[in-house]
């Protein structure tokens, strides 16, 4: 399952920053389509007894229908774009970044980041509430720990490309949402890792154990979900005004 979501993830990062417009296009309908799945995954579980299994007192089911309702948004976003990228001619996209355009490198790892975090967190709000007994949760705790791998590496990476390379322009509160998304990945990232026993497995590589804290549980699992899902809406409200910017 995990090669399958970086596969996913990687085509759909290399056509959305396709120079060719109808291969961006494609690239868009493609996401859109995966988001629009997850959201019905997530719709589904509201009739078919997965989340009438859970906790009484558990916030998780309304995380994830507001998950949900975020996705359809999303989904929509990007199918509105659809004509608008048909539209437009065929431009040069730099390898990396200048002052005026986003390069290559940053829409790639930008849009590759995108797809595994909506996944990962996804497949983490499921295992909460799944039985411990379900084969399906232990599928999706294997690969929610490989793609929590693979974002912390493409984070650091991405703020390595950004201190390299300069960007254009963006007002005060938009580098703030940057800087803050950046810290609360990344404290995701090492909450969750700090909570796995064995080394994660990814692409024959294998990432160290950080120390065990009796903290990273409780952050990982109730409080880091809430802002990041906050800031996913905020996010998201600022693609609507960019968005044109970033996938042309």
């Amino acid at each position: 399952m995990t090669s399958f979501y970086l596969a996913l993830a990687l085509t759909i990062a290399l056509t959305l920053n396709n120079r060719h417009k109808v291969v961006r296009a494609t690239g868009t309908a493609i996401a859109a389509i995966s988001l629009g799945f997850m959201a019905w995954s997530i719709i589904l579980a509201n009739s078919d007894g997965t989340f009438a299994a859970a906790p009484a007192n558990s916030r998780t089911p309304l995380l994830l229908n507001i998950e949900a309702a975020l996705l359809i948004a999303g989904a929509a976003l990007l199918l509105w774009t659809v004509p608008r990228q048909l539209r437009q001619p065929t431009t040069p996209i730099p390898l990396r970044g200048t002052p005026t355009a986003y390069g290559q490198i940053t829409r790639t790892l930008h849009w590759t980041s995108a797809v595994l975090i909506i996944a990962a967190f996804t497949m983490g709000q499921f295992i909460g509430i799944l039985a411990t007994d379900n084969p399906v949760r232990a599928d999706f705790l294997a690969t929610h720990i490989a793609i929590g791998g693979a974002i912390f590496l493409l984070t650091f990476a991405r703020m390595i490309e950004r201190l390299l390379k300069p960007a254009p322009p963006n007002p005060t509160n938009v580098h703030l949402a940057h800087c803050l998304l950046y810290a609360l990945i990344t404290a995701t990232c090492v909450t969750g890792l700090a909570m796995v026993d064995t080394p994660v497995q990814l692409l024959g590589l294998s990432l160290p154990n950080l120390p065990a804290d009796p903290i990273a549980a409780p952050l990982h699992q109730r409080t880091l979900p809430v802002l990041f899902l906050i800031l996913i809406a905020l996010h998201l409200y600022g693609a609507i005004r960019a968005i044109r910017r970033m996938a042309r």
